[in-house]
């Protein structure tokens, strides 16, 4: 299925050093080494900025802004993201990618649900789990309550051990929430590397996360950017169509 519109996409949870940043990093970067996209841009959101820092190492070519939101800025960040937001959708070929700081606060969180998807990377252990499950049943609820099949929730294994070849303990985890699973990241060693110098494709494609990135891509590829999600949405029916249903494509 094409695109119709530009498309926002948003890695996001509470608990901090879940992969948040590098995730997406590597995915802005991946999408601008596809062609496929007109723009690209990605916004990180927290006060540290670092995946500003960290997708300069590893894709120089792609617009990078700051615009931290917390209790200690005013509400102009939030405004301007807002509106970087709404001039992303407008236009086909149009993609925004959003690093979000832990604790994004209700104005955050609800502008974030503006958002084509939100990418929720978490590895499988009880440190991450639980506070991810938290965030995820939020999410879910102001769905709910304004009807909307978006955000898309992608769950993304994170820091996976190499032999884990089944993540049945995810589905079960995230069982009865609105939420898509997507395939794992496995190796975290790269991880470190590229916080330690640069790291573009040439050397990235050498990595064993590599295939795991790749896999990840045709999936948000198929699923998110090309709709398809939605599709299976409006054939499941699982919304009522009405002239309340928020349908941000």
């Amino acid at each position: 299925m094409e695109a119709s519109r530009g498309k926002i996409l948003t890695f996001a949870n509470p608990k901090g050093g879940v992969g948040k940043s590098t995730l997406s990093c590597l995915v802005t970067a991946m999408m601008q080494w596809s062609n496929k996209y007109e723009s690209i841009q990605l916004v990180d959101a927290d006060k540290q900025g670092s995946s500003v820092s960290l997708l300069q190492r590893i894709c120089k070519n792609v617009a990078c802004s700051h615009y931290p939101i917390s209790y200690e800025y005013d509400k102009l960040n939030l405004i301007m993201l807002s509106q970087l937001m709404e001039n992303t959708r407008m236009k086909k070929g149009n993609v925004l990618v959003i690093d979000t700081p832990a604790r994004p606060g209700q104005e955050g969180i609800e502008l974030f649900t503006k958002s084509h998807a939100i990418i929720v990377p978490v590895s499988n252990t009880m440190a991450e789990l639980p506070p991810t499950l938290d965030f995820v049943k939020k999410l879910d609820k102001i769905k709910e309550r304004f009807n909307k099949i978006h955000p898309h929730i992608v769950i993304i294994p994170n820091k996976i051990h190499q032999n884990r070849k089944h993540l049945d303990d995810f589905v079960n985890f995230f069982e009865n929430l609105d939420v898509v699973i997507g395939p794992p990241l496995h190796d975290s060693s790269f991880i470190r590397k590229v916080y330690l110098k640069s790291y573009e494709l040439d050397k990235i494609e050498k990595e064993t996360i590599f295939s795991d990135l790749i896999k990840v891509m045709e999936f948000l590829n198929k699923y998110v950017m090309e709709e398809e999600l939605d599709e299976i949405y409006r054939i499941d029916n699982k919304y009522e169509r009405s002239n309340n249903l928020s349908l941000i494509k």
